[in-house]
Parts: structure tokens; C-alpha cells; sequence
């Protein structure tokens, strides 16, 4: 199960850094409408898929964030030359915060990231954003960021030679969990964390 959902998170990473399918902007049209729900029941949800160009890694991470108690979840999927490891992992932070709006603040640092121009991205305007990661190695990162939400839809990292390093894209919205099983971690779930750490 885990090793076709990377594969199908893989082709759609590739399918929108290549072709700039709706799907970004569907996402980041979902966390617009959930922003006007105001009921702490629901969970903020984040998905990465990540792509490097250099190698063979895909990295597959998701997030989700419960304002009501401060539990997150963090899942981790990588798939490296045919091999698929994971890791899930259960964190207590202090209630109220918000997994979005630290990402937004983020971006609005203007020390690090400079504003680059507006661009058209799948029908839909975007800050283009530029952050130097190394200087003295050159390398630099691009980042697509919604204007309506202030939400990433994709990064891009560069070289000294401005060759693309990796992509990633990003999906957000709001799910409910009424039963509080996306915080409950699996037996399964401990034995991969154990694996991880040794």
C-alpha cells in the first residue's frame, strides 16, 4: 500500500513540475474555503512530495496539526533506488498555534526571501520568491506562493549553475478526525521509529 502511494505521489511531483496540472491551485483553493471554517475540530494537513534530480530520491512527508490539543503527526516516506522507508512520529506542541500560518510567516521574512515578480502559475497569479541557501556555493531556491492563501505551491532548488537540485510540491487543507486516530501511532508504526533511531 505504502510503496503505490509513493509511486502515484512520485507521478503526480513530476506531472506538475512538468506540466503545472490544477492540482497545486485545487489544493490551495481547499485551504482558502477550510480558512473560513472557525471550528477548532478540524486538523491542519500538509503533503510534500519532494523530487530530487540528481539522484533517485522521492520523499513523500505529511503533516497534521490539531489546534484544539497541540498534537501532530508527522509521517515520512522515502523511496530511494527501489527502496521504501518510512517514519511516523506523534509530537505535543501547545494548543491555538497553526502549522499554515507558520508556513506563512515564513515566506513574509523579507531578510530571506526577496520578491522576485508575479507570475502566472496554472491560471493562477503567484509571488515568485527567491532565497539564497548557500552563498558561496551558489545555490538558491525559488518558491511559488499562492496569493490568496500566502501557501507554497512549489519550490525549487538550484545550483551554482542554476541546474534544478529538486521540486517539491505542496498540498494543504483541513480534515476532521472525530475518533483522534491520526495522533494514535501503531505498533508497526513504533518499530519503524525504533529502526530509525538506532
Amino acid at each position: 500500500m505504502i510503496k503505490a502511494s509513493i509511486f502515484t505521489s512520485l507521478a503526480l511531483a513530476i506531472s506538475i513540475g512538468v506540466s503545472g496540472l490544477i492540482a497545486p491551485s485545487v489544493s490551495a483553493n481547499s485551504a482558502v474555503e477550510a480558512q473560513k471554517v472557525q471550528s477548532q475540530s478540524l486538523i491542519e494537513h500538509v503533503k510534500i512530495i519532494g523530487v530530487s534530480f540528481n539522484s533517485s530520491l522521492v520523499t513523500v512527508s505529511e503533516k497534521w496539526y490539531s489546534p484544539a490539543n497541540g498534537f501532530q503527526r508527522n509521517d515520512e516516506y522515502y523511496l530511494d533506488n527501489e527502496k521504501i522507508s518510512s517514519e511516523t512520529k506523534v509530537y505535543k506542541y501547545k494548543p491555538n498555534d497553526s502549522l499554515f500560518e507558520k508556513k506563512i510567516k515564513g515566506y513574509q521574512d523579507e531578510s530571506v526571501w526577496k520578491f522576485m515578480g508575479i507570475e502566472n502559475f496554472n491560471g493562477k497569479q503567484v509571488k515568485k520568491l527567491k532565497a539564497i541557501v548557500e552563498p558561496k556555493g551558489g545555490i538558491y531556491q525559488i518558491a511559488y506562493i499562492d496569493i490568496s492563501t500566502g501557501l507554497p505551491i512549489k519550490e525549487e532548488n538550484y545550483g551554482s549553475k542554476n541546474e534544478q537540485l529538486n521540486m517539491s510540491v505542496y498540498f494543504f487543507d483541513r480534515i476532521n478526525d472525530p475518533s483522534g486516530e491520526i495522533f494514535t501511532t501503531t505498533e508497526k508504526d513504533s518499530e519503524i521509529n525504533m529502526k530509525k533511531t538506532k
